[in-house]
């Protein structure tokens, strides 16, 4: 008697549709970008942006930063800012190692960099070591070992940035350099940069 209760109980279970749905194996939905459509992943994503000729854009890279130290020497603001693909993001940091950043239209940028720019030493020179990474044939990121050269001395440093190109044109989009947290604000026109608020525990 006992042996045909269990037998009918393993027999209740395996039919069960409760039971069965538990057993069968649990798949993730396709996702569907809330369409109701699954979502075609072969057609989109860096698989589907590779740039077609990496080394035509490190030219135009290099070229585009070279382009940038002439017109420093120019002092031609106008033509500085139009290298740029406002809203910008800027970072830094201070001596406390207390890091800042901001996103900045074109009102702002020029109330905080003209007065930096206007006061560039017309002695001014910059040789670049450029690291260059082509994310597409539209978006770069670079590092820059830099050695800058003003008034007869030399200082090194290093900056990293998001290049983006619109309109057939290379322009910045985010900026990255350390050191500038201390500067302040009434020598960059009043505007600068916030520290991140700290992350609480």
């Amino acid at each position: 008697m006992m042996r045909r209760i269990a037998v009918c109980l393993v027999s209740l279970m395996l039919t069960s549709p409760v039971w069965a749905q538990d057993q069968e194996p649990k798949e993730t939905p396709p996702a569907t970008g809330g369409s109701g459509t699954p979502t075609d992943m072969s057609k989109m994503g860096p698989w589907t942006r590779k740039p077609t000729n990496e080394a035509k854009t490190r030219k135009e890279i290099e070229a585009w930063v070279k382009e940038g130290d002439a017109i420093m020497k120019q002092r031609n603001f106008e033509a500085d800012i139009a290298r740029a693909d406002f809203p910008v993001y800027m970072a830094t940091d201070n001596s406390k190692g207390v890091p800042m950043a901001e996103t900045y239209d074109r009102q702002k940028y020029v109330e905080m960099m003209k007065p930096m720019f206007d006061e560039m030493p017309a002695d001014m020179q910059v040789k670049h070591k450029l690291d260059i990474t082509v994310l597409s044939d539209s978006l770069v990121t670079f590092k820059d070992d830099y050695t800058l050269t003003m008034g007869g001395e030399k200082r090194q440093g290093r900056n990293a940035g998001l290049l983006v190109k619109r309109d057939g044109q290379w322009k910045w989009k985010a900026f990255f350099e350390a050191g500038w947290g201390d500067m302040p604000s009434e020598a960059v026109g009043g505007s600068g940069m916030h520290e991140e608020p700290e992350k609480p525990q």
